[in-house]
């Protein structure tokens, strides 16, 4: 009797484990083809399907028995479905592999029509006859959008850099990364990529214009020593001579236990911006030049009384003089009295044109140390003379030993004395018993030191004060409506404000104030 031969499974079996069924193998393979987060699809020789994966499903929008036993055609899109049949046929007959075993990324269509991105790769079941082939399909459809956002933002970047002159980079100090230019940063510095791959903060000092390498060295000090932000405004000279603005800011990022990591800052061309702020500022010394021109021209004829009458005073003692000298009991003392009073009234004169020729040149802004009570005071010459022609009193009435500001004193002359004019005009129709401006001086609770010219006059109508200090709005006849704008300007810039508030019983007050002097500021002037 012959012994049974086991079947052809069995004398593959492993010892001490039972054989596994056919149906179990098949119950196992759809397992794994359910479990995969990939779509799998296995197909026969000709491309027809076989076996559909639940993320097939998923994925293509088919049910399983929709699409096995078709062509896996029917999952591609224009140009693959054409190329796809020919290309299993020419594999078989020549057994170049295209796909198979490398993978690439290609489009698949689903259901509904739509087209999505995805990788594939496609593998051929060993010894098997006549072949399948199994293919994995990865959906990257949200990682091209990812990478597509990225694209653009990286895009847009670019180009909103370009458009503000703004570079960036990053540096690593320890060498984990390479690190990163930008292409702006480069076209800002004129240097091409290769050239900004040194060690960046520490070599930038080679374009740096000598007027402010002091200050950059300083600021890179603090940086490099102290850990604080770099936060500086210099001039670089390029390689062609050309001299850019640069605005500099970077900081430090470390690690969880401090360790410094990468320097990570940018660089903004701020030269068009200075150009335009030094061109703003020159038309601003220009109107503010006009305005005091104007200001003297309507206070011209108070001046021309001022000085005539130290001249007639000159010619009446210097007449005196020559009836003295001629006289033949002439008593020298006095023709030495008449020669004082000549000198004296000769120094008036000049005193009042000095000031004028002060207030009304040309000049380059420059600030320093001020002494608001002195400045009044030396104001008292010029307002004083509008004031007595207009019948109205000056009063003063100044706080002892206030701080110091830092300002430009014609500046703030200028100010003052058009809020005074302002403030004549104001009480033209007064009683003379009201006709009085006070010019007063105090130091703020918060600090600063505020400057007020008060009149009696008729006050501001309601309409009037919204408009007050918008340029070319008036409500003097021949005034050119610059006045008050130019001085809330020349207040901002020294950093205060100008405002005004109804003056007790009939009038106004106009207020404007200045910060202090810091006292390093105010010791330099002393």
């Amino acid at each position: 009797m012959h012994q049974q031969r086991p079947p052809a499974a069995a004398e593959h079996a492993t010892p001490g484990v039972a054989p596994r069924r056919p149906d179990e193998s098949a119950l196992e393979f759809r397992s794994l083809l359910d479990a995969a987060v990939d779509a799998i699809i296995v197909i026969d020789h000709r491309g027809r399907i076989e076996q559909f994966s639940a993320s097939a499903e998923r994925i293509f929008g088919y049910a399983a028995a929709e699409v096995i036993g078709q062509n896996v055609d029917v999952l591609m899109p224009a140009p693959y479905r054409a190329e796809h049949d020919a290309y299993l046929e020419r594999y078989q007959h020549t057994g170049e592999a295209r796909i198979i075993g490398i993978g690439r990324e290609v489009q698949a269509r689903r259901k509904d029509g739509s087209v999505f991105p995805c990788e594939l790769a496609v593998g051929k079941v060993q010894g098997v006859v006549p072949p399948r082939f199994i293919g994995f399909i990865h959906d990257i459809t949200l990682r091209k959008l990812a990478d597509e956002r990225l694209r653009r933002s990286e895009s847009e970047l670019q180009l909103a850099q370009e458009l503000a002159n703004l570079g960036n980079y990053v540096v690593h100090l320890d060498r984990s990364e390479p690190d990163y230019y930008s292409p702006q940063l480069c076209r800002i510095l004129g240097i091409g990529a290769a050239e900004a791959a040194f060690p960046f903060i520490a070599s930038i000092g080679r374009w740096v214009h000598p007027g402010d390498r002091e200050r950059f060295d300083e600021a890179l000090r603090e940086f490099a020593t102290r850990g604080q932000a770099l936060d500086c405004e210099y001039r670089i000279v390029l390689e062609d001579g050309a001299t850019r603005h640069l605005h500099h800011i970077a900081h430090i990022v470390r690690d969880a236990q401090g360790t410094p990591l990468k320097h990570s800052g940018t660089i903004h061309d701020v030269t068009d911006r200075r150009a335009t702020e030094d061109e703003a500022r020159q038309l601003q010394e220009r109107l503010t030049h006009f305005s005091r021109l104007s200001t003297m021209g309507e206070m011209a004829a108070g001046l021309a009384h001022e000085i005539n009458q130290p001249l007639a005073a000159i010619a009446t003692y210097a007449q005196a003089c020559q009836r003295f000298v001629r006289s033949p009991d002439r008593d020298d003392a006095d023709v030495l009295e008449a020669l004082e009073q000549i000198n004296a009234q000769a120094l008036r004169a000049g005193e009042v044109i000095r000031r004028l020729r002060n207030f009304v040149k040309n000049r380059e802004v420059k600030r320093e140390p001020v002494d608001c009570n002195r400045l009044l005071d030396d104001l008292r010459t010029l307002a004083e003379t509008d004031a007595r022609l207009h019948n109205v009193r000056l009063r003063i009435d100044a706080e002892p030993s206030l701080p110091l500001v830092y300002a430009d004193p014609i500046q703030l002359q200028q100010v003052v004395l058009n809020l005074v004019r302002n403030a004549i005009d104001a009480m033209s129709e007064a009683p003379a018993t009201r006709r009085e401006v006070l010019l007063s001086t105090r130091q703020s609770p918060d600090g600063e030191i505020e400057i007020v010219v008060a009149d009696h006059g008729s006050g501001l109508a309601p309409e009037a004060a919204e408009h007050l200090f918008n340029p070319f709005f008036t409500t003097k006849a021949g005034g050119t409506g610059l006045g008050l704008a130019i001085s809330r300007s020349i207040v901002r810039a020294h950093g205060g404000r100008l405002w005004h508030t109804p003056n007790e019983g009939t009038g106004a007050r106009f207020h404007f104030t200045l910060p202090a002097a810091p006292v390093s500021l105010a010791s330099k002037g002393e």
